[in-house]
């Protein structure tokens, strides 16, 4: 098994080494799992069907029906930036960042604040930015309450470069974001197959878009200025309110066909 640079430094932290920005904020996992990637494999596949009934149960407490809600988690769970490329699979924090979030949005709806406090605390461990994700999904502030956790880690634990980082590319990645990130992306931002195709049937959800939708996708592509992967950024920051306006907007007829056509690659996809 072949793991990139992200997961490779996720042993490095579960080896209690410390590593570069933003990795060492993302402690949560690197503690549960330490080094051994069969529990990250069991995060991994765990994740997946708690990604599509946490997604399906937010969406039924936003007001669609079950059918439509269910259908949601399924387009979620068939974006190929949610899958991620091979080098991520299994030690990642995307996905287990993405239920967490999705499980303390849930525990809100409820006005179970002190769970979802918890997890959205666990969320934001599990990757920082999570925190920001969950509030547009949800347009609340309260998710915001989780950016007080990578604060607090950063204060006591301070990056370093580690052996993974102190490679010659990664190094310049590191040191300059926005260069790198806009060298990654030349002659992309109008290639369709990379920026538009990849979102299959959560387009839908462009047809009538809410404010909150069109906030969350924006934002999502904002990060590319300073990050040098696309796909992947790009469905785990707005894939859930994309599609769930996409379901609310697909005649319900049309439901299950959409979801084929959706979980199905009909030409091989970035997944980065």
């Amino acid at each position: 098994m072949r793991l990139g640079p992200d997961s490779a430094r996720y042993l490095l932290a579960g080896r209690n080494v410390r590593v570069a920005k933003p990795f060492h904020l993302r402690v949560l996992l690197p503690w549960l799992c330490e080094d051994e990637v069969r529990r990250w494999r069991f995060v991994w596949l765990a994740s997946w069907p708690l990604l599509i009934g946490l997604t399906a149960w937010f969406g039924w407490l936003s007001g669609l029906e079950l059918g439509p809600a269910l259908a949601a988690g399924v387009l979620v769970a068939g974006l190929p930036g949610v899958w991620g490329p091979p080098v991520v699979r299994p030690v990642g924090v995307d996905l287990p960042g993405m239920v967490i979030a999705l499980g303390a949005l849930v525990a809100f709806e409820y006005g179970w604040w002190p769970l979802g406090a918890v997890l959205i605390v666990f969320a934001a461990l599990t990757k920082e930015s999570m925190p920001v994700w969950a509030a547009l999904w949800s347009w609340s502030l309260w998710p915001l309450i989780g950016l007080a956790a990578p604060l607090m880690v950063g204060l006591v634990r301070k990056p370093v470069i580690d052996e993974v980082t102190a490679n010659a590319n990664l190094r310049e990645v590191h040191d300059h974001p926005i260069r790198t990130a806009l060298t990654a992306h030349r002659g992309q931002w109008r290639d369709a197959w990379i920026m538009v195709a990849p979102w299959g049937v959560c387009l839908a959800g462009l047809l009538e878009p809410s404010w909150p939708v069109i906030v969350a996708v924006a934002v999502a592509y904002c990060q590319l200025l300073v990050a040098t992967d696309t796909v992947r950024l790009l469905h785990t920051a707005a894939g859930v309110p994309l599609a769930l306006a996409a379901v609310a907007v697909i005649p319900s007829w049309w439901l299950v066909l959409a979801v084929v056509v959706h979980v199905v690659w009909w030409r091989k996809p970035q997944l980065i």
